[in-house]
C-alpha cells in the first residue's frame, strides 16, 4: 500500500483517497474564504451563513488544510520523490499563516493567509507531480526488464 495513499477495503470494493487532492482541495476552499469573505460579508447573516465570518472557521480551515498538506507532503516526500521543495513551501505557509495570527492589521492578516493558501497549493501540486513522475519511473523500469 503506497504511503499518500490510503485505501480502504469494503466488501468487494476499494476506495482510493488522494490526499495531495483533498489538501488542494481545502487549501481552494480556504482561498475562496478568503477572497470573498470582505465582499459578501453583509450578505452572510441574511442567508444564515453568519457563521461564515467567524475566526473559529478561518482557524479550523488553515488548521484542517495545514494537517492534510503535512500528512500528504510527509508521505510523498518520505515514500517517493524526497524532493524539499514541497516541504519548503509547507513551512513557508505555516509561518505566514502564523504571522498573520499575530498581526493586529486586518489587511496584513488577510493577505499573508491568502499568500499562505497559495503556498499549500503550489505545494501539494508540485508534491503530486513529484510523487506521479516517481511512480511513473518506477513503472517503466519494471516494463523494461
Amino acid at each position: 500500500m503506497p504511503i499518500g495513499q490510503f485505501y480502504i477495503s469494503m466488501i468487494h470494493k476499494t476506495i482510493h483517497v488522494n490526499w495531495d487532492f483533498i489538501g488542494f482541495s481545502a487549501s481552494f476552499l480556504c482561498m475562496l474564504h478568503c477572497i470573498f469573505l470582505p465582499i459578501v460579508i453583509a450578505i452572510f447573516p441574511l442567508m444564515g451563513l453568519a457563521f461564515l465570518t467567524d475566526e473559529f472557521y478561518e482557524i479550523f480551515l488553515i488548521g484542517a488544510s495545514l494537517m492534510i498538506a503535512m500528512f500528504a507532503i510527509y508521505n510523498g516526500y518520505k515514500k517517493y520523490h524526497g524532493k524539499l521543495l514541497p516541504v519548503f513551501l509547507c513551512l513557508t505557509a505555516l509561518v505566514l499563516f502564523c504571522i498573520g495570527f499575530l498581526i493586529e492589521n486586518h489587511f496584513l492578516e488577510r493577505t499573508l493567509h491568502f499568500l499562505g493558501t497559495f503556498f499549500l497549493i503550489i505545494a501539494h501540486y508540485y508534491n503530486w507531480k513529484f510523487t506521479k513522475d516517481h511512480k511513473s519511473c518506477k513503472i517503466k523500469q519494471t516494463h523494461s526488464m
